[in-house]
Parts: structure tokens; C-alpha cells; sequence
């Protein structure tokens, strides 16, 4: 079995087990769907469908339904070898100092280009000046 089915499986297993917890019942995929949207203020709501496709095992919810997910029905993220949100959000960070450190030294670099464009127009300016008065020509 394809990993990616495997985790799907796995989390429609985690979840029927969630709901059963939670309700004494896996429920309806409609069931699931309003009950869901009831607890969200963060994600788009989701559909009937959507319901249905993660309790068969078709689909796994992006990272912010899981979330509102693991927060309602004790969900193991982590047992379903999905990332932990701690990890997620460390390796966000981690990113985001990169980012940032690399848009650092494009601005160095930038302000750099910038300084010698402004040393060689001076240049430029000069030598221009100087065959003005030598050729006697106006300058323009």
C-alpha cells in the first residue's frame, strides 16, 4: 500500500476513533461537517463531502483543520506520523531568520551596487566635464 493511502487510512482510523470517544458513534460525514464548523473560526468551514472523504480515508485535512481537529476530539497528530505543530512552527521560524538574514545581505549588497553606481556617475560626470572644456563644446 502507497504511503500517502497509509496515512490517509491511518487517519480516518484516528478519527472514527476520535469521534467514537467523543460521541459513542462515528456519526455522519454531516454530522461531522457541522460540528466541525461549529468549532472554527480560523479555517473555511468544510463540506459535507470534505466529512466524508476523511472519514473513508480518501483525504487528510490540511494542517489547520487538523489542528482544530486534534483540539476537539484528542487527536495524536504525532501517531499519525504527521509533523508536530512544535516542529512546524520552529521550522518557521528557523525559515523565517533565514529569510531574513538573506534579505539582510541582498539590502548590503543592493546599497553597495548602489554606492559604486553613484562613484562611477560622479566618474562619468567628471570626464564629461573635462571634454567639454577641452573640446570647447557646451555641456548638455
Amino acid at each position: 500500500m502507497p504511503k500517502k493511502q497509509a496515512l490517509r487510512d491511518s487517519f480516518a482510523l484516528a478519527l472514527a476513533n476520535g469521534l467514537l470517544m467523543r460521541y459513542q458513534e462515528v456519526p455522519s460525514a454531516a454530522f461531522l461537517a457541522k460540528e466541525f464548523n461549529l468549532r472554527t473560526d480560523v479555517t473555511e468551514p468544510i463540506t459535507q463531502e470534505s466529512a466524508r472523504r476523511w472519514l473513508r480515508g480518501l483525504a487528510i485535512p490540511e494542517l489547520d483543520k487538523l489542528l482544530v481537529l486534534r483540539s476537539w476530539l484528542d487527536l495524536d497528530l504525532n501517531a499519525l506520523g504527521m509533523p508536530n505543530v512544535e516542529d512546524v512552527e520552529k521550522r518557521n521560524a528557523q525559515l523565517s531568520k533565514i529569510a531574513i538574514k538573506n534579505q539582510e545581505a541582498f539590502i548590503e549588497r543592493t546599497q553597495s551596487i548602489k554606492e559604486s553606481l553613484q562613484i562611477l556617475m560622479t566618474e562619468v560626470d567628471s570626464l564629461e566635464k573635462k571634454l567639454v572644456q577641452k573640446s570647447g563644446l557646451t555641456a548638455r
